[in-house]
């Protein structure tokens, strides 16, 4: 039971955090609406009793006249009052109305920023996690929507509280015990509600997996580039039985949940059906024993009224608060996330004019919840200007040392070492344009040509003569001259007027952005994977005289492209199995030999 009780505690605190945390978004983007948000819910919590007072005194003044005189000036001034809190309460309502307008045209973009704005600085660990990738599938579905149900439900709740608060008030004056009635009439309510809106969610959130998998088959069917694979192979079949099999488990399960709770709520309707009624009886026999006035009746059956759908729309609204905040809790949760990765006080700057020497000294990683060592005890030194090329079977731990290098991950144990400091040490954005690194699964960036190239040193002044010396020694320079528009010209085809490239053509795009950069650390990891073997030397030819004192690292299954290196690395399990020269490993007859006899058989 105390478990329970904690349970039902710590879920309270986090509704509470997430309500506030959400509420000082509005305040912090638009302090005008957040203020006339909370007025225009307000004023109809307030005058719905004002004008209902003043109907009671006209009713009251009603039968007076029926004993003597009508009092037409009386009269007059409480239709005056009651015209007035009238059109106040309509211009309230309408001023909601544009309040909901300006809030879901402003806070679903806004939000999303800050999503994006968190995700920009978050360590490549985060989208590596399967469980991280699920957080953000839920943000993606619901930031558009849920934020606002849930502002919309705060605020009405708050409207609710003070009905509710009046009305209290206005019937405690009559007596305690009708009050507390119909408080006990709603409790049970609420606590449907409240199990039931969160078993809704419980449902959602543990087919989360199940609804990524739903999104990704979505896409699958919808790309471009997979609809020819589709077509031949002829899976969307399978992929659209996968879908269905999917929606209707979900579907069932929501159902079932759903029947459910009508058939509680049917059970608490009558009981509270018969409170209520009990109630207004007791408010007839009491005016008919002259207790209290005609017009008293009136005011008193409309605050009981008032009452019961005050407390109903309270229960009810922090109901749908609990059950939007469950969602929410996700955009919240991306948001006080933290980046791990980051530069000390006082970091060490790295010169970009000098090349530094590289020592990775007795590494080991594994990755975050894995035990797995990728790399164990992995030791070697990289000399300014030295060209080495890593080699090995996929999976040897090759994209690891980059990764490492490039401090997406801290190492596990041991220490890489830049001009004899450790790379904890280094100021981060210093060592970042210290890198000029193209990845295997580059990015096809849909902007223009020139644009594409110019993102590899976006810090630097947009120049084109750059951007063509650095084209040209991609090979892009050619490709320049075939399209439409030149270095103009939209690449891809999601934007109007764009063009395609071919995967070759893209690589050679990602090339000219590393080369761009300049940076006295030059990675290739398959820089040469899509690329034709004419292209693959001129290239390469280019790379050489690019980089005479540059250090170079390149990852590659192509052993014409490792060849020229000074010294080539072979990994295997984590560790340095050989090295050597090209000839010499040859020489030395074990696995790098045996990899690149295997291979230049092929080309015979």
């Amino acid at each position: 039971m105390k478990v329970i009780f904690k349970d039902k505690i710590s879920e309270i605190r986090e509704v509470i955090h997430v309500s506030k945390r959400l509420l000082s978004f509005l305040w912090e983007k638009d302090k005008l609406t957040f203020s006339g948000m909370l007025v225009a819910v307000l004023i109809p919590a307030v005058l719905p009793f004002v004008n209902a007072y003043i109907y009671k005194l006209i009713i009251d003044l009603v039968v007076a006249a029926t004993q003597g005189q009508f009092n037409y000036q009386q009269f007059y001034s409480l239709l005056g009052f009651r015209f007035l809190t009238m059109l106040v309460q309509y211009a309230a309502f309408s001023i909601q109305g544009y309040m909901d307008v300006v809030v879901w045209t402003k806070i679903p973009v806004y939000l999303y920023q800050l999503v994006l704005s968190k995700l920009a600085t978050l360590d490549v660990e985060y989208f590596e996690n399967s469980k991280f990738k699920d957080v953000l599938q839920r943000v993606r579905e619901s930031y558009a929507w849920r934020p606002l149900n849930l502002y919309s439900s705060l605020f009405y709740m708050f409207q609710s509280m003070l009905q509710l608060l009046i009305a209290f008030v206005a019937i405690a004056t009559l007596n305690w015990a009708l009050a507390i009635g119909i408080v006990l009439a709603a409790i049970p309510a609420f606590i449907n509600q409240l199990y039931y809106s969160k078993t809704l969610w419980g449902v959602w959130s543990e087919h989360s997996p199940h609804r990524k998998k739903f999104w990704y088959l979505s896409n699958l069917i919808q790309d471009r580039e997979g609809v020819k694979e589709l077509k031949i192979f002829q899976t969307a079949k399978k992929f659209l039985g996968e879908i269905d099999s999917m929606q209707s488990k979900f579907s069932r399960e929501n159902l079932k949940v759903g029947k459910k709770r009508l058939r509680n709520s049917l059970i608490l309707n009558v009981f509270a059906t018969f409170i209520y009624l009990g109630i207004e009886t007791f408010v007839v026999l009491i005016t008919v024993s002259g207790r209290i006035t005609l017009g008293s009746l009136s005011y008193f059956t409309f605050v009981v009224w008032n009452f019961e759908n005050g407390v109903q729309g309270f229960f009810s609204n922090i109901s749908s608060v609990f059950n939007h905040s469950q969602y929410v809790k996700d955009i919240i949760k991306v948001l006080d996330f933290e980046q791990k990765i980051v530069s000390k006080e006082n970091s060490i700057r790295i010169d970009q004019n000098k090349t530094p020497k590289i020592e990775f000294k007795h590494v080991t990683f594994a990755y975050p919840q894995s035990k797995k060592k990728v790399l164990d005890d992995f030791s070697l030194v990289i000399k300014p200007g030295e060209k080495v090329a890593f080699v090995g079977e996929n999976g040897a731990g090759k994209t690891t040392i980059i990764k490492l290098l490039a401090r997406f991950y801290d190492v596990s144990g041991g220490e890489i070492l830049i001009n004899g400091n450790n790379l904890k040490d280094l100021d981060l954005e210093s060592w970042y344009k210290s890198l000029g690194i193209i990845f295997q699964d580059f990015i096809k960036y849909e902007y223009t040509l020139s644009q594409n190239i110019h993102f590899g040193k976006i810090y630097a002044k947009f120049d084109l003569g750059k951007i063509e010396q650095a084209a040209s020694l991609a090979g892009v320079d050619r490709l320049a001259l075939d399209l439409d528009k030149g270095y103009d010209q939209m690449l891809g085809m999601t934007f109007e007027g764009g063009q395609e490239l071919s995967l070759g053509q893209w690589q050679k795009v990602a090339l000219a952005r590393a080369f761009l950069r300049d940076a006295p650390v030059l990675i290739l990891d398959e820089p040469t994977a899509s690329i034709d073997a004419k292209s693959e030397k001129e290239i390469f030819d280019k790379v050489e005289k690019l980089s005479l004192n540059k250090s170079v690292i390149i990852i590659s299954h192509r052993f014409s492209t490792v060849k020229n290196a000074d010294r080539i690395y072979v990994i295997e399990k984590g560790k340095v199995k050989e090295q050597g020269s090209h000839d010499k490993l040859l020489k030395l007859n074990g696995t790098y030999a045996k990899l690149f006899k295997i291979q230049a058989e092929r080309y015979r």
